[in-house]
């Protein structure tokens, strides 16, 4: 299952050990209001730095992973352009030579975008991302069942009573990102869209976007002042949610009971990594934006839909 994060950049209150790295596989945490809210990571042991904020499940158990155990290599080219809506025209006013072919980084140099429909996501990625998974998917998923009972108890004072734990097993991560949403409140409507180079991010001297002449629209962009490189922004978070252990039933009854729950959960069209084709995979990322954008409260039940029109622009 994959959802886009509305919140690639760490809160200031998260601890600073997170705030370096951002989402990453074994994470564990709740989906609110359309961002990954983070408690522990399930891959690093209780003392790791990175567990010392809220602390651990007891009895904790790590997942040891390496750097074999991780797919990683680059996805998203620099200048790429992820759209929910059938973009009409895009302009580039480039003001020079730019190191990103077609993409502007000299300062008052933007791109324009427009597009009609009654509602839209862009989603503008300057230096592009990353893409990691983690391997041993299933192994992994025993491991999760097997403490889950565990992770529920420690969660219980950050989880809603209906609420569901999820766990991160891949992630997309940039460095800086631009989005941009709009809606109309009937019909389809000319949106127009200017994402512009306003200086330099001062500790790295990498070109500071801003969106300009946006309108009614909702828009967002990345703020670090980390060393340049860093990928710590996350766009896209594939995982899945951490079941709740029922506790064994041994009356005859409940016996019967359980063994009907189990044939209905087997008939269930479980979440799972499914093998999908390079374009595939940037469909579905596509038509994630908005329908992340507007989810609330993701629970185990949550579903994203898909607009009618997706589009990937290449900015060459």
């Amino acid at each position: 299952m994959e959802f886009p994060n509305s919140r690639p950049t760490q809160m200031k209150i998260s601890p600073i050990e997170y705030q370096q790295i951002g989402v990453s596989i074994g994470d564990v945490g709740i989906w609110h209001d359309g961002s990954f809210d983070f408690l522990f990571n399930a891959c690093c042991s209780k003392t790791h730095s990175i567990n010392s904020a809220y602390g651990v499940p007891e009895d904790f158990v790590a997942f040891p992973i390496s750097s074999r155990e991780i797919s990683k290599r680059a996805y998203y080219s620099p200048g790429s352009i992820i759209a929910s809506a059938k973009v009409s025209e895009v302009t580039l006013d480039i003001g020079g030579s730019s190191a990103i072919p077609g993409f502007p980084i000299t300062l008052g140099s933007s791109v324009t975008f427009n597009f009609h429909s009654k509602d839209g996501a862009i989603l503008v990625l300057p230096q592009g991302a990353s893409r990691q998974n983690l391997l041993p998917l299933e192994t992994f998923r025993a491991h999760v069942r097997k403490h889950s009972a565990q992770w529920y108890t420690f969660a219980r004072d950050f989880l809603p009573s209906t609420g569901s734990l999820f766990v991160v097993t891949g992630c997309d991560k940039t460095t800086s990102w631009g989005l941009a949403t709009a809606s109309a409140a009937s019909g389809s409507v000319g949106i127009s869209l200017k994402f512009t180079v306003v200086g330099l991010v001062e500790s790295t001297l990498e070109p500071r976007y801003q969106w300009k002449n946006f309108g009614s629209a909702m828009v967002r962009t990345s703020r670090t002042n980390w060393p340049p490189g860093t990928e710590n922004q996350c766009i896209f978070i594939r995982g899945f949610w951490v079941p709740r252990r029922i506790p064994f039933l041994t009356s005859a009854a409940n016996k019967i009971l359980w063994r009907g729950l189990r044939t209905a959960l087997a008939r269930r069209n479980y979440d799972g990594v499914t093998g999908q084709s390079l374009e595939a995979e940037r469909i579905t990322n596509s038509v994630s934006i908005l329908d992340g954008i507007k989810m609330q409260q993701a629970n185990s039940g949550a579903r994203l839909t898909s607009p009618p029109d997706i589009q990937i622009l290449p900015c060459d």
